[in-house]
């Protein structure tokens, strides 16, 4: 069994070791021999007995254990001596803890910080050197390299006053688009750790960080919330199929809840004092870089303020219930009547055994949001009345009409708009709870019950399109499609919502209508995804076409208050500089007075002659201190800030990282991390319509999408394909068409631009995994763009919304390998080759040789990324084919070595690489094979090269991680992130790696498991081979 294959042998373990040698990947683990004492113990048992065949065995064994001794001290003298040698040729390899495998396997750290090697400590000292050079040694705004800062709070987790530090400077910088881009992909990495780090830390320093980037972005704050979702669900006591939850984690599922409340809370009340701010720079009277830096005051010290309200907010709501408990997706099988105290908190509604006392626990909990609270007058218990949402539904008797009436006014207003603040205690009265939450939204400023009510709809947004999914479900497949347009059609949508399926630096498009017959339905067993389309908009109230996400919401919703009053002044008497480090946390009220005061629409116009300062962004050179210009003199205690270095550790913290209080990790032997920029989506610069791919309407008139990058192939062979492919109609001609009708129904405003959106919408379906896949997919693309290798991977936007819910990107013009093999103008001899050679107009024209070209670099990059990640499940309907002749992976269910089947898995290739595939090519003897080959091999020499961040990212992701491929026996406690790295073959000498790299293609090449598992999901699925 290789060590690529899904078949992990478990039966052996090894201790931790401090030698900076790492055990060869493919060299097997040796038992631990039993002691002298032990074996001389067993001897003298065994010389008692009378039994002569017993006495030779363990003689025997004597003898087995003398000589496995004796050969364990040569070999560790030998590996001292060959280890010593080439110290000075290579750096060594990292050393992993090999841990015995646990049926709870979560995995925690690699070595405990006592037991690392003198060596171990020095390499990481040498790393960690360069390390922070390289993160607080820049001084260019949007070159701060986020890998490495991510990497860096992961080195140092266990010292709040590095992290400090860290997640402080990050802030600072965060005005740019770069490291905005940067924070927002290395997003999973930071939630993981906000939701499991800090365990004993007083202050919360990476959830305040959040909540900062959170006020800089909506976008952001909406990810994180979605994120959030999903954990409250991992850790929440109760399972919804009523069982105990045996991933019940108190601590995560409270400050999961509490982070959820308070991001929310900072996104309504963030910057209370931005506004006053922009109308002082606006006016000359503050510098640039005053302004940006009182801005990140403003947001700490909101973010500081809203974390603080935990401890002052006063008991909740709560009473004692009778209540069942049924679920929702069941019979409704009855259950006994159980009085239970029943408290609402942070918009959960949380059953416990008993209203106080040290054996107080938690039993089951259920989200409020969306929840659906209504009395039941016909049923023939009194007072009775349910609360139900996708996942729960509770049944409750309270004891008297009055009690009944309070708790369902209490539970729909926490359903239906969120409690700011908490609530209060007051069990004698809910309609003043209620009355509480209305007047608290009566006294919002227009900017923030704009920000309220957008966040509010956009979740809601998300969660009806997910529902579609999930009720369709439970229909019959015939049922579905007719149903499917019919429930699109009833979904109301806010007046300003959007598809989250993108980043704050992309282009803003607000969702108007949905395009119901269009709607798409796919039948699975057990689930029923679902492909949406909805017309959009961008350039609205004279915005500008290609303004981005973020920039959008700023625009949208913080520059429109106009009631307040304040002002920021100048103590001419008080420049004390002892207090110039408060300013980074919290603005003193010397220096600043609350107001939230924006006389934006009344026209904004700045003194300064430039609309620089309404920006979300600042971009390069902006960070700098303005030495000259309107406002020079400034303020001088914000002067005498800003003198403060940014770029260098404070002396305290300096000591502290120098020392060796940390856990290490799999950097530990990093000896050179690369900086990787990662590709994200063009931006244009220019307020003229754009025309890409889809069509569009601008100026009243609808413009064709057209393809810029088919390269050599000409349109007849793109319209051949579009046949076969895209059933006749490409996605330029679709959204044409779709655009076509829209006009009809829908009045357009001149100055904005409309397009169609698409997206597939699952439920019954945990995506987080996936979004780590394809995350990774994404390092490597841009690995391989840093290295200029023609390396083609086809990226797409991934969101997962709960623990079982998520949207997915559509990818156009493109088809399953599966489809694509049934559909009608597929060749009925011949096979892929054949389909190439009937396209693309003969195996001689320009068009065959550049979609033959393409069909070898997509496949060079995914067979690599698909060995390296190690990807399963690759039978043809989990593979694309688009027009241009790309092959594209998708559905990342079974990664990391994880394969259907585990240790019975067919699937033992290194990856997918059918003999089909090589005809396409050519044959073996190909310039097209040998470019693959090469291809491949240049491939993983970079991602080879570059592994430290893959490793950190992975390592991150599985400490106390939920994912399959990163949990049980066979996964969990370290196995995948050892099998990862032996792929990478870091063990192996540089001169050795070429060759076992085109052996991995060798083996790959026509294997036997890949044969036999497309052969079975023909059978089982229908797929086509």
């Amino acid at each position: 069994m290789d060590s690529n294959s899904a078949g992990i042998d478990n039966s052996s373990s090894a201790k931790p070791t401090t030698s900076p040698r790492r055990r060869q990947p493919h060299q097997p683990q040796q038992q631990q021999p039993p002691t002298e004492a032990a074996t001389s113990s067993s001897i003298r048992s065994a010389a008692s007995s009378n039994t002569s065949t017993q006495s030779a065995t363990l003689l025997r064994l004597q003898q087995e254990t003398d000589r496995v001794k004796q050969r364990l001290t040569q070999q560790q003298l030998e590996n001292r001596a060959r280890a010593q040698q080439q110290q000075q040729q290579q750096p060594p390899p990292t050393n992993y803890l090999i841990i015995e495998p646990t049926e709870s396997a979560h995995y925690e750290d690699p070595v405990p910080a006592n037991q690392m090697s003198s060596h171990l400590k020095s390499k990481h000292e040498a790393f960690k050197a360069r390390l922070i050079d390289d993160v607080l040694g820049t001084r260019a705004d949007d070159k701060v390299p986020m890998e490495k800062v991510v990497m860096l709070i992961w080195q140092f987790r266990d010292d709040p006053q590095v992290v400090k530090f860290m997640t402080k400077f990050v802030a600072k910088y965060a005005g740019s688009r770069h490291v905005f881009e940067g924070i927002e992909f290395y997003l999973p990495q930071l939630a993981h750790m906000i939701i499991h780090l800090e365990v004993e830390w007083d202050d919360a320093i990476l959830e305040r960080f959040a909540l900062v980037i959170g006020q800089q972005s909506l976008h952001f704050a909406l990810q994180l919330n979605w994120i959030l979702q999903g954990a409250i669900e991992d850790y929440q006591p109760e399972l919804p199929n009523g069982e105990e939850n045996p991933n019940y984690n108190p601590l995560f599922y409270s400050r999961c809840i509490k982070l959820l409340t308070n991001l929310e809370r900072c996104v309504v009340y963030k910057r209370p004092r931005s506004q006053e701010l922009q109308r002082l720079y606006e006016k000359g009277k503050i510098t640039k870089a005053e302004f940006q830096t009182l801005e990140q005051a403003d947001r700490r010290f909101a973010a500081l303020q809203i974390t603080q309200l935990d401890d002052e907010d006063g008991d909740q709501f709560g009473g004692t219930l009778l209540y069942k408990r049924s679920l929702r997706t069941s019979c409704l099988k009855a259950k006994r009547w159980k009085q239970r105290y029943f408290c609402v908190e942070e918009r959960m509604l949380n059953c416990y055994n008993k209203a106080s006392g040290p054996d107080r626990r938690m039993i089951r909990s259920m989200p409020l949001e969306g929840a659906q609270v209504q009395p039941e007058p016909d049923s023939k218990y009194e007072n009775m009345f349910s609360v139900v949402n996708r996942s729960f539904q509770f049944r409750m008797r309270a004891s008297s009409p009055e009690d009944m009436k309070k708790w369902i006014t209490i539970l729909n207003d926490e359903a239906t708009s969120a409690t700011i603040f908490g609530r209060r205690n007051d069990n004698n009265n809910g309609n003043n709870n209620a009355a509480s939450d209305n007047q608290l939204i009566q006294d919002m400023t227009p900017a923030q019950r704009a920000r309220y009510e957008f966040f509010r709809d956009e979740r809601d947004f998300i969660r009806r399109i997910t529902d579609i999914a999930e009720e369709l479900r439970f229909k019959e497949r015939d049922e579905r499609k007719k149903l499917a347009p019919r429930l699109l059609n009833e979904l109301t949508i806010p007046p300003c919502v959007y598809v989250p399926l993108c980043g704050s630096t992309d282009t803003w498009r607000r969702a108007m209508a949905a395009f119901h017959k269009d709607t798409r339905v796919f039948n699975t067993k057990e689930r029923c995804p679902v492909i949406m389309y909805f017309l959009a908009s961008r350039g609205e109230r004279n915005m500008g076409t290609n303004l981005d996400v973020a920039e959008y919401m700023h625009k949208q919703f913080d520059l429109f208050d106009d009631d307040g009053e304040g002002k920021i002044i100048e103590e001419e008497g008080n420049d004390d500089d002892d207090n110039n480090g408060d300013a980074g946390m919290a603005p003193s009220s010397n220096g600043i007075v609350a107001n939230t005061n924006d006389n934006a629409k009344n026209g904004g116009t700045s003194e300064r002659g430039d609309d620089e300062g309404s920006s979300v962004w600042h971009e390069n050179g902006e960070q700098t201190n303005d030495d000259g210009g309107d406002g020079s003199s400034g303020n001088r205690r914000l002067q005498g800030f800003l003198k403060d270095s940014w770029t260098s550790i404070p002396r305290k913290l300096a000591s502290r990282i120098e020392g060796n209080n940390r856990r290490p990790s799999v950097l530990d032997n990093a000896t050179d991390l690369q900086i990787i920029p990662i590709l994200e989506g063009e931006r244009e610069h220019d307020d003229e319509a754009s025309v890409g791919g889809s069509s569009i309407v601008s100026h009243n008139k609808i413009l064709m999408g057209t393809d810029q990058d088919r390269g050599h192939i000409d349109q007849d062979s793109l319209n051949r394909a579009k046949q076969i492919v895209s059933h006749g109609e490409s996605w330029a001609e679709k959204s044409f068409r779709m655009l076509g009708e829209s006009a009809k129904s829908h009045q357009q405003i001149n100055q904005a631009q409309y397009e169609v959106v698409s997206l597939m919408s699952k439920s019954n379906d945990d995506l987080r995994q996936e979004v780590f896949v394809m995350q990774m997919i994404h390092y490597y693309k841009s690995v391989f763009a840093k290295a200029k290798l023609p390396l083609w991977l086809k990226t797409y936007r991934i969101l997962s919304t709960s623990g079982s819910t998520g949207l997915i990107e559509v990818l156009v013009d493109a088809t399953s390998i599966d489809g694509l093999k049934k559909s009608d103008g597929y060749p009925e001899v011949g096979g892929m080759r054949q389909y190439f050679v009937e396209t693309y107009d003969g195996p001689n024209s320009k068009s065959f040789k550049e979609a033959q070209q393409n069909f070898m670099r997509s496949l060079a990059a995914y067979s690599l990324v698909s060995y390296l990640l190690g990807l399963k499940d690759r039978h043809n309907g989990n593979i694309m084919i688009d027009t241009k002749g790309h092959l594209i992976f998708i559905d990342f269910g079974f990664a990391m070595g994880m394969a259907p089947g585990h240790e019975f898995s067919m699937e033992r290739a290194p990856f997918k690489f059918t003999d089909e595939y090589v005809e396409v090519m050519g044959g073996e003897n190909s310039d097209c094979y040998k470019e693959f080959q090469r291809l491949f091999v240049e491939g993983f020499l970079q991602a080879r090269a570059n592994s430290q961040i893959a490793l950190g990212l992975v390592e991150i992701m599985m400490y106390k991680s939920n994912y399959p491929c990163f949990s049980g026996w066979r996964y969990g406690n370290g196995v995948a992130l050892r099998k990862f790295e032996q792929r990478l073959m870091l063990d192996v000498p540089d001169a050795q790696v070429p060759k076992l790299a085109k052996a991995l293609i060798t083996r790959a090449k026509g294997h036997s498991g890949t044969k036999l598992y497309d052969s079975f999901q023909q059978w089982s699925n229908g797929y086509a081979i």
